[in-house]
């Protein structure tokens, strides 16, 4: 470890520190003394303001960081050495000396209360701010120290940007710069203040905080012509004043000016830090202190009297914190030389068996905590097809009954054929994990854990009996092992397994997976090893076997098929009445006279939803259109392709691509987390709802589960695999690459299918191509190796 202090910066960053932190202390003394805490401008409250200004600096600050020595290891042990020993320090004085000194609680009780130990949680970087007993009277009651919400935000932005350096975008500035533009855009259409009237405080703060990160990355334009930026930086803001966008002024201005005055080398204002760095100190002891003066002397001490004595007992605080606490903690700071060698935390290559067992244990750590499970209207579809010997039946693919049927019925567990599916789809997943460490470097491996394989959604799906996710893994498995076994011209035993355990999921879960069966096709002509080739046929025929059977004795009573929901649901689209009046509803007579068949005209076009045919199927109270009988349905078909389709094919397009938009923009309908209550409900199921009683483990799943599910346009984008898939398709055409053009052809046919055959706008059909790049990275890999050879 590297034992040397640094020299003090010359540079005004301290001073700025500890004017934001005694601006937070001289608001907070407002608001705990029963007050109004004054407002910047009616932005913010000057503690409100002041903490912006720390998350612009903390931007600048830890990029800096960063990008001098760009090892995430060593950042992010700098990180907590920074920021974990005074808060550990803090809290442990709140909790076991303050805390019983001024509870209403005898000390044996405040020791034995459940509330004390949970306190710290704060050192988990989960704010808890009451301690049993304590601060209860004051004119802020039991508010014990407020000033730690900020602390998981901030951690928050150090993980968010050591994942983005880990993912390469911060190699290129440019990419950095584009990356934090499209988040402070999609900030400001948002959740902009300005146009929303309210304010989503940890948002804000990370666009302060990038902001703060883009300025360092700009840094040699503006520091060579300061004040012609902030001249250019203060018209700007004068013009968002005018326009009434007074939040959008602030974050306009307000980082540039701070961080300029902070990287300046001021006389006098450069050595305010010279003793040290007591801004941290400050922030987190006032809150504490603060209440403790008010509870012992206010009001007879007077406001001001007690606010001065505050900031005095903080700053002695402050004092002995940096020097005992803070400053011996940095001197352990890792320098460039420090743990330089990554073998030693991370290994050259990887077993598939120890990644398969973290990986397993992961999914299965999300299911304990929402045991038994994610259940949906789905769920509870097919459950109840089970229960009465499909005498219900779910218009699932027969090989999903069979699959519930065989798993859920000998023991009446829902859990079961959802560990089933775990197993499956972890074992997928470490393979070609494991391929990509040891082929692809650790790069493209982290890329692939942290954002597809440990995505929330995606385990949230694979823990659900839903087909969804384990179709999406399935399906990357199968085209993995495809390219594999297509590019050596060889099966291993690996492939074999893979294989066995995906087609079932890949093909005949869902009805667009008989699409996949080129795989096999394009395997069994390529390989020519007899061995290898009876072994893949084998294979094969095992699950096409089952699916026969499954077929031949399992027929659906009122199959509905792929053809008929399409054009059921753009023909009423047609039936759509238009405003301008400019032309009548191009649709046949037939056409009409099949839907009449069923329900009067006007029912159904009332029932119509651009995004979701289920009004049209399954509302009590709707047309319930999926009971037209079979001839109808036949004409309504005919009708459809022979004239209907070719008159509307704006009407039909728009409508395509609305309902893509919609699926792939995650704006459709999701199960709950905790609807599973409800479904077991209904069922004869015997598994026992949140079993394990782990409520604190799924509040703070729940936590990550929204913060995700909020910005899912985003994080659960298709878009990234689509593109992918263009561009790699695109370089294997050019190349003649048939194994990557064969997984390429598989996607886009899948991609095609969705598009024009999809009914309703559910995320879960483009799922698959969310977890694409699973099987995409790795060819694209390839190809980039084979041309620079």
């Amino acid at each position: 470890m590297n034992t040397a202090t640094p020299a003090h910066p010359a540079n005004n960053f301290d001073f700025v520190r500890i004017v934001a932190a005694t601006l937070v202390l001289y608001s907070h003394q407002y608001a705990l003394s029963g007050q109004m805490e004054p407002s910047f401008f009616g932005l913010h409250s000057f503690g409100g303001f002041a903490v912006l200004i720390f998350f612009a600096i903390s931007g600048y600050l830890v990029t800096q960081s960063w990008y001098s020595d760009p090892n995430i290891l060593r950042f992010a042990l700098r990180r907590l050495l920074r920021i974990w020993p005074a808060l550990a320090v803090v809290v442990t004085l709140t909790a076991l000396v303050l805390g019983p000194i001024v509870s209403s609680l005898p000390a044996a009780d405040y020791y034995a209360h459940g509330g004390t130990w949970q306190y710290f949680l704060n050192l988990r970087f989960i704010a808890v701010y009451i301690l049993p007993g304590v601060f209860e009277k004051n004119p802020y009651p039991l508010g014990v120290n407020g000033s730690i919400w900020t602390i998981p935000i901030e951690v928050l932005c150090y993980l968010v940007l050591a994942v983005c350096g880990l993912a390469g975008l911060l190699k290129k500035k440019t990419v950095w710069l584009a990356a934090i533009v499209i988040y402070l855009a999609w900030y400001f259409s948002q959740n902009s203040p300005d146009l929303y009237h309210s304010i989503h405080q940890k948002r804000e703060m990370g666009a302060y905080f990038l902001s703060g990160s883009a300025l360092y990355v700009l840094r040699e334009y503006w520091q060579k012509r300061p004040w012609t930026w902030l001249a250019a930086l203060a018209l700007l803001a004068g013009g968002l004043l005018l326009a009434k966008m007074r939040y959008t002024a602030l974050l306009a201005f307000m980082p540039y000016a701070v961080i300029s005055l902070g990287t300046a080398s001021t006389p006098f204002i450069r050595r305010f830090g010279r003793y040290g760095d007591f801004s941290y100190g400050i922030y987190l002891f006032a809150f504490p202190v603060q209440q403790t003066v008010i509870m012992c002397l206010y009001p007879e001490y007077g406001f001001w009297n007690a606010m001065m004595l505050s900031m005095a007992i903080t700053a002695g605080l402050a004092f002995l914190s940096w020097h005992f606490v803070e400053k011996p903690a940095l001197r352990f700071k890792p320098s460039k030389n420090t743990m330089s060698n990554t073998r030693f935390c991370l290994p050259e290559r990887i077993n598939f068996y120890a990644l398969y067992l973290a990986l397993f244990a992961v999914y299965f750590s999300y299911l304990l905590i929402f045991w038994p499970g994610i259940l949906g209207e789905d769920s509870l579809a097919i459950l109840l097809e089970v229960e009465s010997n499909r005498e219900f039946q779910s218009g699932k693919p027969i090989f999903w009954y069979l699959f519930v049927n065989s798993f859920y019925k000998p023991f009446n567990l829902v859990e079961i054929p959802v560990i089933v599916q775990i197993l499956v789809a972890t074992a997928i997943l470490a393979r070609i994990l494991t391929y990509v460490y040891n082929e692809n470097g650790k790069r493209p491996f982290f890329i692939l854990l942290v954002f597809v394989a440990l995505a929330p959604h995606l385990v949230f799906y694979t823990t659900s009996l839903y087909s969804d996710g384990i179709y999406a893994c399935a399906l990357a498995g199968l085209l993995f092992e495809t390219w594999i076994c297509l590019r050596n011209k060889t099966v291993s035993r690996m492939s074999f397994f893979i294989l066995f355990i995906s087609i079932p999921f890949a093909i005949f879960a869902r009805p667009n997976g008989i699409i996949n069966i080129i795989a096999l096709v394009v395997l069994a002509a390529v390989i020519r090893i007899p061995k290898q080739r009876l072994g893949l046929a084998a294979v094969s025929l095992v699950w096409v076997t089952v699916a026969f059977y499954g077929v031949a004795n399992h027929k659906h009573k009122t199959p509905i098929g792929t053809v008929y929901p399409v054009a059921l649901f753009e023909t009423v689209n047609f039936l759509q009445p238009h405003a301008m009046g400019l032309y009548p509803p191009r649709v046949s007579a037939p056409a009409i006279q099949a839907l009449e068949s069923v329900a009067p005209l006007d029912l159904i076009i009332k029932y119509y939803d651009r995004d979701y045919w289920d009004p049209l199927i399954f509302f009590p109270q709707g047309p319930a259109l999926a009971s037209m009988e079979k001839s109808q349905q036949d004409i309504l078909i005919s009708e459809f392709f022979r004239h209907n389709l070719w008159r509307n094919i704006p009407a039909f397009m728009s409508s395509r691509v609305n309902i893509f938009l919609v699926s792939a923009f995650a704006q459709g309908g999701f199960p709950g987390p905790t609807y599973a209550k409800n479904v077991l409900e209904k069922t004869k199921s015997e598994s026992i709802y949140r079993r394990w009683g782990l409520e604190r483990a799924e509040k703070a799943l729940m936590a990550i589960h929204d913060a995700s599910f909020e910005n899912r346009w985003l994080l659960w984008s298709p878009l990234p695999g689509i593109i992918l898939l263009l561009f790699v398709t695109l370089r294997a055409f050019n190349r003649r690459d048939l194994p990557a053009l064969t997984v390429c052809g598989i996607l886009l046919l899948q991609l095609s299918a969705v598009f024009f055959f999809s009914i309703a706008g559910e995320y879960r059909y483009l799922l698959g191509f969310f977890a694409s790049p699973l099987a995409l990275l790795p060819i694209y890999r390839e190809i980039r190796k084979s041309d620079e050879k």
